[in-house]
């Protein structure tokens, strides 16, 4: 008990540092542009977007992710056994039954999302209902509460959220570069502050990703065995990973910043290799061997 309160405290703290860092590093991207453009207006901007995009990401940034998913919450008269299956998993896990949306995506994937356990929703993909048996589907609920029972689902949120803002500043920092920038502006810059511009630009969305990725692996490992002792039948989990790993679907609403909030990776078209390098998630075999190490898990 000592030691789960412990990690939800570990949660919170890092949730606070993760949106600090993302404030300086977009407060940061902006005074590049300031400096390179000449006008330090864009200091003041970046610090009052740092701002919102803080308050976007606690407030609202649950709402955020289940757009982007397009998920549409559903009631028990639609969907009885999913509702009973969370209803019975949530008095297991000690924590309020969370809302449940179902996306239209063809993709077998599930997330969690929320400020905290009172007011987390769970969002199932219409793919993971149609390949997954009750007993499997039930393993991966226990792995989406497991996630909201442990306060994941405000670094996930918060990550996502703050990721995207980075990556749309990039991009449109960019696009003023190649369509925006006269001849003039090339010529009373200095090159020094022109390189920095060029590796912001280029490194602030890779510096994001790289927070996306330190965020997501071990939790997923602690999400899996606490949703395992939740249901006390750790095959279910199993073959619900090996199921999801081994027939992926592609996704029609591919969103990088969503990466780290499923419960398997969404497929990219790198090898295998730079996938394995880049992904929020362990490898299925990792996952596997991580639930036969506990105690009572069958091979």
């Amino acid at each position: 008990m000592a030691s789960a309160y412990t990690y939800q405290l570990h949660n919170v703290r890092r949730t606070w540092i993760l949106i600090v860092v993302f404030t300086a590093l977009t407060s940061g991207v902006f005074y590049v542009f300031g400096a390179f453009y000449g006008n330090s207006l864009f200091a003041v901007a970046g610090l009052l977007i740092s701002l919102v995009q803080a308050g976007l990401a606690y407030f609202v940034g649950d709402k955020i992710a289940l757009a982007t998913a397009r998920a549409q919450e559903v009631g028990s008269e639609r969907a009885p056994q999913i509702h009973l299956l969370v209803e019975n998993l949530s008095k297991i896990a000690g924590i309020s039954k969370p809302k449940i949306f179902i996306s239209p995506d063809k993709s077998a994937n599930a997330f969690a999302t929320g400020r905290n356990p009172e007011n987390a929703k769970i969002c199932l993909n219409r793919g993971i209902l149609d390949l997954l048996n009750k007993a499997e589907l039930e393993g991966v609920i226990a792995h989406e509460l497991a996630h909201i029972k442990n306060r994941d689902i405000l670094v996930m949120t918060v990550t996502m959220v703050m990721s995207s803002v980075i990556t749309f500043l990039a991009d449109f920092g960019l696009r003023m570069r190649f369509f925006n920038f006269n001849d003039r502006d090339r010529e009373s810059t200095s090159p020094i502050i022109t390189v920095l511009y060029l590796l912001t630009l280029f490194l602030a969305p890779l510096a994001a990703t790289l927070i996306s990725l330190g965020i997501s692996r071990k939790r997923e490992f602690l999400a899996d065995a606490t949703g395992v002792v939740m249901t006390r039948y750790p095959d279910g989990l199993k073959n619900a990973l090996q199921k999801l790993y081994r027939n992926p679907t592609p996704t029609d609403h591919y969103a990088t910043s969503m990466n780290h909030f499923y419960i398997t990776p969404v497929k990219k078209t790198f090898g295998e290799k730079i996938n394995g390098l880049f992904s929020t998630h362990p490898s299925l075999e990792e996952r596997i061997a991580n639930l036969n190490s506990m105690g009572g898990v069958r091979e």
